[in-house]
Order: C-alpha cells, then sequence, then structure tokens
C-alpha cells in the first residue's frame, strides 16, 4: 500500500513540474500579412495586394487569429493567450510570432453557354499558409495551410479580383473563426505546442515533395502547372489535420521577410549574420536564424483522372473521376471522388473547371481514403 501511495506522489510531482502543469502567458505579436513573389507571373498581384491591406480586414483577423489560438490553448490548463502590447516585457520565451501569406494563386475561367451569350464561369483558389514561430528559439511550432476557393460568373474573360475582395476577405477570416474549422486531435496538437514549444521537434512533420500526374491527366488537363498546384496545396491542407507540413523551401525567404516584419511591427529592429542570435533589451536589437525542423516523412502525391460519357440526346452525362495518392516511408492513402455533370452539346468549350472539383472532394477529407 505504500508503495502505491509512493508511486502516486512520484507521479504528481513530475505532472506538477512539467511545463503542462505550468500557468503560462502567450503574448502574440500582430501577425504580418503578406504575398509570396510567385515564379509565375502573376496578373492579380496588385488587386491581392489592395485586398490584403484593408484595415477592418486586418482587424477582424487578427482578432480572429487571438481566438482560433485560446481554443487550442483551452486544450491545457494553464496556458493563457493574450495580444502583445507596447508595455509588456519584451520576454522572448513567452512571444509567439504569427505569419500568414499568400502562396499561391489558381485563377481559372470556363467558357460557357452559347456563341451569341456567352458567358465565363470558375473559381479562384488562394492558397495560404498560417505559421506560428517562438521568438526565443526562432523556430516553427505550428503549420496550418490554407484554401481559400472563390466561385467567378461574369461575361469578361480577363476578370478582376476586386469583384470578389469581400468574398476572399471573410473566407480568410472564417478560417480561423469557426469553431469546427479544426478536428479535436489537430486541435490537441496545437495545444500541445502552445503548452511546450519543444514539443514540436518530438512531434511528426512531413512535406510534400513530388507531385506527378498520370498520362491521361496531363492529356486532359489544359494547364498542368495550376492543376499540380492546387493538388499539393489540397493534400498539405488535409494531411495538417494529423501532422505538421511544412512550407516548400523555396517559400523560406518570404516566411524570413515576413517574420522581420512582424517583429518591426512589434517596434524592434533586427539584424542577420551574426554569430549570436536572440533578444537583447539593451539594444533592442533581434537577430534572426529561423528554425525549421526536419520532416520525418517525405510524401509524393500522384493523380490519376478519368471520364465517362453517357448521351442524353441535347446533353450529355459526364462523370468526373478523380484518384489520389499519397505515399511516403510506409503510409499509403488512395482516394477516389467522382463528379456528375450534365453538360450541353452546344457548350462552347469543356474544360478542367470539374477536374479541378472532382479533385476537391478526392482531398477534401483523409478520413474517407483508404489506407
Amino acid at each position: 500500500m505504500a508503495r502505491k501511495f509512493s508511486f502516486v506522489f512520484v507521479l504528481l510531482a513530475v505532472l506538477l513540474c512539467s511545463p503542462w502543469a505550468e500557468a503560462v502567458e502567450l503574448y502574440i505579436m500582430p501577425p504580418a500579412i503578406g504575398k509570396v513573389r510567385n515564379k509565375e507571373k502573376d496578373r492579380h498581384k496588385t488587386e491581392l495586394g489592395l485586398i490584403l491591406k484593408d484595415k477592418q480586414f486586418k482587424k477582424a483577423l487578427r482578432k480572429g487569429i487571438i481566438g482560433f489560438l485560446k481554443r487550442a490553448a483551452d486544450q491545457s490548463a494553464g496556458v493563457k493567450i493574450k495580444r502583445a502590447g507596447f508595455n509588456d516585457k519584451f520576454n522572448p520565451e513567452y512571444i509567439l510570432i504569427p505569419l500568414l501569406f499568400v502562396d499561391n494563386v489558381i485563377s481559372f475561367v470556363d467558357e460557357y453557354g452559347s456563341a451569341e451569350q456567352k458567358l465565363y464561369k470558375g473559381r479562384v483558389y488562394i492558397g495560404l499558409n498560417f505559421l506560428l514561430f517562438q521568438a526565443k528559439s526562432e523556430s516553427l511550432v505550428y503549420s496550418a495551410p490554407m484554401l481559400v476557393s472563390v466561385p467567378y460568373l461574369d461575361k469578361t474573360k480577363n476578370f478582376s479580383l476586386e469583384p470578389l475582395a469581400g468574398q476572399i476577405r471573410a473566407a480568410i477570416v472564417e478560417f480561423f473563426t469557426d469553431k469546427k474549422r479544426l478536428k479535436a486531435n489537430a486541435r490537441n496538437e496545437l495545444g500541445k505546442c502552445l503548452a511546450d514549444m519543444d514539443y514540436l521537434f518530438s512531434t511528426k512533420a512531413c512535406e510534400i515533395k513530388e507531385t506527378n500526374l498520370s498520362k491521361g491527366t496531363l492529356k486532359r488537363i489544359r494547364n498542368t502547372d495550376k492543376y499540380k498546384s492546387l493538388a499539393q496545396m489540397l493534400a498539405s491542407q488535409a494531411l495538417s489535420q494529423e501532422m505538421m507540413v511544412l512550407p516548400a523551401k523555396s517559400r523560406f525567404n518570404a516566411i524570413r521577410r515576413g517574420l522581420h516584419a512582424s517583429v518591426s511591427m512589434f517596434g524592434v529592429s533586427f539584424q542577420q549574420g551574426s554569430e549570436k542570435f536572440g533578444f537583447s533589451e539593451r539594444d533592442n536589437v533581434y537577430q534572426t536564424s529561423m528554425r525549421m525542423p526536419k520532416p520525418e516523412t517525405i510524401y509524393s502525391l500522384t493523380i490519376k483522372t478519368g471520364t465517362k460519357d453517357n448521351d442524353l440526346g441535347p446533353f450529355i452525362e459526364r462523370n468526373y473521376t478523380t484518384a489520389a495518392y499519397i505515399q511516403g516511408q510506409g503510409d499509403a492513402i488512395k482516394c477516389i471522388k467522382a463528379v456528375d455533370v450534365t453538360i450541353a452539346k452546344d457548350h462552347i468549350s469543356v474544360s478542367d473547371v470539374n477536374f479541378y472539383n472532382s479533385l476537391i472532394n478526392a482531398l477534401s477529407d483523409l478520413d474517407s481514403c483508404k489506407r
């Protein structure tokens, strides 16, 4: 009996001494919001800049991010999230730096209707990454790939993002305000990171390094580069519910610039290249080195597509099927979904839009996939 009490006493002592049991107040810097320069010339660059600079949008977004982190912090007793202010003591151990950047913009337009009444419809896909860094170690502690999808319908082929600005802003803010956005296990993982910043380096991180399209898909899809980019963003978003998905290395320079911007917004300067790194309250200097974890699992993504037609006289019933295979170091995930569409035979041209929808359906929920 005495041994049992001794064991319980030791267990309680360990729990009380662990970082999980300590009361921790974490301060959040105002998040830097920016965009990555894509290798392809992005014709939406100017419009997107105006959308992201909206003051009310930034205010709502920052409030949403605080709430998003607070809900995750509630998973760990004693962890509190507060907005950092200039009057707060600048203790880098308890400062978190959020960063939201636009990773990619994919616009797709489909010609629709007869030649006399030509319309253009499609969607704009905006890929974003929400990253969270700890100031002291300058290490990434959380990563959430996001995808905003906005429908489009107009008479102009070369459309503008400007009419869609409100929908784009609302979709971005909704990611952080929707309480059902994160699954329970994903919320718990973020809660563990907030309770113990070293938790990241003992948890599972992954990266999607290669995206391949089948020969049939290469023939069917008009713009394969856009399709592959969308496929990788969708797969990253799906995997992020189970593990931390790292952004592509090609984005690291943009991430580093975002960190600098966020720190400068807080009121301190920064410098690079020094042998020493960290914070100096006396000199008000931030020296950055940006630590990114090494991925435990490297995934490859393979996409196969197919179509099947059923003639209905003046219409065609077409089935668009997409199979996505996510494979890496023993993991094999197979996701297959189809979209049935009725198409008028005088439709001007049938383009990629239904393959995009089928791809989204296939990678929307890994729980429905075979393993």
